[in-house]
């Protein structure tokens, strides 16, 4: 055999054992496309939600809502099927999975806020819900760019993480600050009984919509602190 001849049969193994343990350690899997279009389907979800409360729940169409949690629902099932077929991954399991039902959270209680929009239209209807309008974009806005951060992980991006994290914290404070002086006028104000519990119900869920992007962040805050 030819010395040259020698030297690639010695050089390929090598080259597809490279090959083989990139694929084995997840570096060309698909659980941050799988995330990332998880948290796109939450901001989408809020996207949809502002319409709604800046038209003061107007020409409602549940079917939309219910088809953004649908679809979050599909990627979640894709990302635990694909879990039980992939021997290593990037991040650890249990991290991939608590993300992935923390994001999964936030289209399924914007479907719940859309829905009593639907059931109690002639009590909430006339009220102003836009000051909840900037949190939610902030919140989702701010843990869609942190999902991003994590195919960067190991890569020195905790500042970054951290300081979008604490966006969303913020976020998170001014939200139960908004809900509580809220209610206090609505108590304060309002004869309704009926309404009172009907606002408060939709109050609670926008704070809520607000605190599940804050678990999220702080499960993307974990994951990355731990892989530093």
């Amino acid at each position: 055999m030819h010395k040259s001849d020698i030297n690639s049969a010695s050089i390929r193994p090598r080259r597809d054992s490279m090959i083989s343990l990139q694929k084995l350690f997840g570096k060309d899997d698909q659980f941050f496309d799988l995330l990332e279009r998880s948290a796109e389907q939450a901001g989408l979800s809020v996207k949809d939600l502002n319409v709604v409360l800046n038209a003061r729940g107007q020409n409602l169409n549940l079917a939309e809502f219910h088809a953004r949690k649908e679809a979050d629902k599909q990627i979640t099932r894709e990302i635990n099927e694909a879990l039980v077929k992939t021997f290593v991954t990037q991040l650890e399991r249990e991290d991939i999975e608590i993300l992935a039902n923390a994001l999964y959270k936030i289209p399924k209680t914007v479907e719940k806020i859309a829905e009593r929009f639907l059931l109690l239209a002639s009590h909430v209807g006339q009220h102003d819900f836009t000051p909840y309008v900037g949190l939610l974009n902030t919140a989702t806005d701010c843990l869609l760019s942190m999902v991003k951060l994590l195919r960067f992980i190991g890569s020195g991006r905790l500042v970054e993480t951290k300081a979008l994290n604490a966006q969303i914290s913020q976020a998170e404070t001014e939200a139960d600050d908004l809900m509580l002086a809220q209610l206090k006028d609505l108590y304060a104000k309002e004869t309704d009984p009926v309404r009172i519990l009907a606002l408060k119900d939709v109050f609670e869920l926008l704070e809520k919509v607000v605190d599940r992007c804050r678990d999220a962040g702080n499960a993307i805050a974990f994951i990355v602190l731990k892989n530093t």
